[in-house]
């Protein structure tokens, strides 16, 4: 295999052809077949658009359903789309509602996406590695320092591999993309669990191996493809064909988008990638008999719809912690996670603003969350509220007895940037922190409140 970015020449029918400039012809290659394929199988019936939750938010319910499908599959393939196809790439939340809608085997949330890629490469402006740089700089320094101020050296060596050689493959590795380690109690409880259960795991993740997605959504689909394939190899290098992704954005930009075309260019997957929720509700009943503790509490679920198979491993979860009762709330279910829904701002505050009511109006003690990014943007909605906000995997702990603390909740009702850094004072000194860094990290985080 080449890997990308090897600068090596090889003869080519008789030409001389720099190995870079070929692995940047397959990358655009593989995306170009997929989007041909599509176009092949698409009927433009639009049942797709019909299934969408985010049209008549985006304002294009009243559009055509068939003629928006058929814009999407004129934008994969070169043209220019129309005003109402744009509208609902930008508006795509990653629901997942269009995928059982679609009887023709094409994934509509991949078509749509694609689309979404092509029509922002096309759009006049900077060069393309200049339009995500900005955001994916922000996000890694705010995994590495929201991470450190929560986490002694010795704790956050846990999402690192151990370096130390195996005389077997793991059972499974567990990939943590990049964001979760910013709420790294979620995480934590996901090693302790597996801990408990006897699995052999190796940790991977963190912005050294970024899934792609903020290049993929800026429509630049060499530096996507870069990226992701590094992840890949160094993912598939562990040696098992189980990995397991926490993170939905990555499990789609890696699962649905880089793992088939890294496929298609080098003949094989190197290994499946499974949500990981799924994985562990399959152990509800080895998980059932290690309960330690009663968890008293009635409880609503933040759902998002990405994997409804994630959805329903929640459930089973929570269905076996003594003394927790589901509540079913009436709310809208939309989206990946909740930044996903940025694109829509006034339609995310009501969503918001509805959720919370209802949850209140349910009489619940408890509103979980599923995941981090979620988590990161209300956890703290229960104050003042009669619930509380946790994740769930904090619930799934308490019965299993396994100490954790929110302390990015903790941090995040300090509200004041220069108390957070005085609260955190003994984190930066141990990780050797700069602290106009910090402050940075934290008013992009928490500046906004």
């Amino acid at each position: 295999m080449i890997a990308p970015g090897n600068q090596q020449e090889r003869p080519m029918n008789d030409v001389t052809v720099p190995v870079e400039d070929r692995a940047i012809e397959g990358f655009l290659g593989a995306f170009r077949a997929r989007a041909e394929a599509i176009a092949d199988a698409c009927t433009r019936c639009g049942d797709c658009f019909r299934a969408c939750p985010m049209t008549e938010p985006a304002g294009i319910a009243a559009a055509d359903p068939g003629a928006t499908a058929g814009a999407i599959v004129d934008l994969i393939t070169g043209g220019a789309g129309n005003d109402e196809a744009v509208r609902w790439t930008e508006a795509c939340s990653g629901s997942g509602n269009c995928i059982p809608a679609c009887t023709h085997g094409i994934n509509p949330r991949f078509m749509v996406q694609l689309a979404r890629g092509f029509a922002r490469a096309a759009k006049d402006g900077p060069p393309l590695h200049t339009r995500w740089r900005k955001p994916f700089q922000s996000m890694s320094r705010g995994v590495r320092v929201l991470s450190r101020l929560q986490m002694p050296p010795e704790t956050l060596a846990r999402f690192k591999r151990s370096g130390e050689a195996r005389t077997a493959p793991p059972d499974v590795v567990f990939y943590t993309g990049c964001n979760v380690v910013k709420t790294p109690h979620i995480a934590l409880l996901c090693l302790d669990i597996l801990d408990l259960l006897g699995i052999d795991y190796e940790v991977m993740g963190g912005v050294g191996q970024c899934c792609g997605v903020y290049q993929f959504r800026a429509g630049d689909f060499v530096a996507n493809s870069k990226v992701a394939y590094a992840t890949i190899e160094g993912l598939a290098a562990a040696g098992t064909r189980n990995v397991l992704s926490w993170c939905p954005s990555c499990q789609i930009s890696i699962g649905e988008v880089s793992l088939p075309n890294y496929a298609a260019q080098y003949g094989e997957k190197p290994f499946d990638l499974n949500p990981f929720l799924p994985f562990l509700a399959a152990h509800a009943d080895r998980l059932a008999a290690l309960m330690k503790c009663r968890v008293e509490k009635r409880v609503a679920l933040h759902e998002r719809p990405v994997f409804p198979e994630a959805m329903a491993a929640v459930k089973k979860l929570l269905s076996i912690i003594p003394g927790v009762e589901f509540v079913d709330i009436d709310v809208p279910r939309v989206g990946t996670q909740a930044n996903s829904l940025s694109q829509l701002p006034e339609f995310k505050r009501r969503l918001v603003q509805r959720e919370l009511q209802a949850v209140a109006d349910a009489g619940v003690d408890t509103l979980a969350t599923v995941y981090h990014a979620c988590h990161r943007e209300i956890c703290d909605a229960g104050d003042g509220r009669s619930f509380e906000v946790v994740n769930f995997m904090e619930l799934l702990g308490e019965g299993l007895g396994l100490d954790s603390e929110d302390l990015f909740k903790r941090l995040k009702r300090i509200r004041d940037v220069d108390d957070i850094i005085v609260e955190t004072a003994p984190m930066i000194a141990a990780h050797g922190l700069d602290l106009d860094t910090v402050r940075d990290a934290l008013l992009f985080e928490f500046g906004s409140q």
